[in-house]
């Protein structure tokens, strides 16, 4: 039975929406008129295009709760019910409403999902497609909610190793501005027509340049803020400026480190789920994010097909450290190739995590330290002509 959305005028005199199955429009119209609803306006749900964006975290809790609630012995339909109950007056409450829709409508979930492609990525509809052969759903989705678990936490790490260094060259820029704009200048009287130190006319000069040049500064840092917003909302400045960020010798290594970690943590949970090899490889190329490794894996599973052993696809490149190839010879030999993806995804994500440390710990004391050199060789170029007591007699 189709699903209709319906807004109307509660008794307090304000709008709600909320949902109501019928036969067709018409019956949706005459149950609400028997219900004594006020209704202000009522549309079908089916085919309807939703535009719903979630977060990673908003499809991480849907995960789980679907997941607790399937593996309880709940139906799907009465579960995505359940939910959309619970969500109402959310943004998730739409998207469930069409899920619930489309799986009573006869379409499996995997194939509901899939009409959501801004939401739920393919790994994700692969996962649940493979899940609904085998009858595991519940266990496919709690696989799931860990993996995009995994992933939110390498997130957060990088963001918070970020975060302080940002917030902390922001302040330096400050008082940098203020000095340079305002301090200065102030001071500029105090030594006019006296013999000046090296350091306190290198000072002024750099005082004098930045107030003659404001229009063309503010025009810069206005032009470099725009730029930066728009590279992070739009997908192709996005894409160029990882590109170019994976050519410089430091980041280069710690993206494919990224990326490793989000290949075999999905190529791991794939192959748990009894997708065949080449399959759960191809799956978990996509999620990746790096265009020369996906190029890699890519011939990896050209060359498997061919009958190529795995470990052997891994070796001698550039990019690819040499414990992956053995260790993934070792699984080959034991039988034990998802669990062994589990344990390299583990020990590069550490990996990672030590390397962010360190990065915020080096970089807190290196932007203290310029801090308090800027504002030491500010001081010094002040204070240094005052100590010339005679320049100051014979002024």
């Amino acid at each position: 039975m189709p699903l209709y959305e319906y807004t109307a005028i509660s008794d307090a005199g304000k709008k709600v929406k909320a949902t109501i199955d019928a036969d067709s429009l018409q019956d949706a119209k005459l149950k609400l008129i028997r219900r004594q609803i006020a209704v202000v306006q009522l549309e079908s749900l089916s085919g309807k295009k939703l535009q719903v964006r979630l977060s990673k975290t908003d499809v991480l809790n849907l995960t789980r709760e679907i997941a607790r609630l399937l593996q309880a012995g709940l139906p799907l339909f009465e579960t995505l019910s359940a939910l959309e109950e619970k969500y109402r007056g959310q943004k998730t409450h739409k998207l469930l409403l069409d899920l619930c829709d489309s799986v009573r409508s006869g379409y499996s979930f995997s194939q509901s999902l899939a009409r959501h492609p801004e939401i739920f990525d393919l790994l994700y509809i692969s996962m649940v497609a493979n899940s609904e052969k085998t009858g595991s759903l519940g266990l496919a989705l709690k696989d799931l909610a860990e993996l995009l678990n995994r992933q939110l936490q390498v997130r957060k790490q990088i963001v918070s190793a970020l975060l302080y260094p940002a917030l902390l060259s922001g302040f330096c820029l400050v008082i940098l501005s203020a000095l340079l704009f305002y301090v200065i200048p102030s001071l500029r009287e105090l030594f006019e027509g006296r013999e000046l130190h090296p350091f306190t006319k290198i000072v002024f000069a750099a005082s004098q340049f930045a107030c003659n040049s404001k229009a063309i500064l503010s025009i810069l840092f206005i032009a470099i803020i725009s730029l930066a917003t728009f590279a992070a909302f739009s997908k192709p400045w996005k894409e160029k400026l990882f590109t170019f960020s994976l050519r410089l010798p430091i980041l280069k290594e710690f993206f494919a480190r990224v990326a490793f970690v989000r290949f075999f943590r999905a190529a791991a949970t794939l192959l748990d789920g009894s997708l065949p090899l080449i399959q759960a490889f191809d799956q978990a190329r996509r999620v990746m994010r790096h265009p020369t490794l996906e190029t890699v894996i890519a011939d990896a599973e050209e060359k498997i097909a061919q009958g190529q052993p795995i470990h052997k696809t891994f070796e001698n490149h550039p990019l690819i450290p040499p414990l992956i190839p053995r260790m993934i010879g070792i699984a080959e030999e034991g039988g034990k190739l998802p669990f062994m993806m589990h344990q390299i995804a583990q020990i590069y994500e550490e990996e990672l995590e030590k390397t962010l440390t360190r990065f915020a710990s080096l970089a807190q004391p290196v932007l203290l330290l310029l801090l308090g050199t800027i504002i030491g060789f500010v001081l010094l170029s002040v204070l240094l002509p005052m100590t010339d007591v005679s320049s100051f007699a014979t002024g």
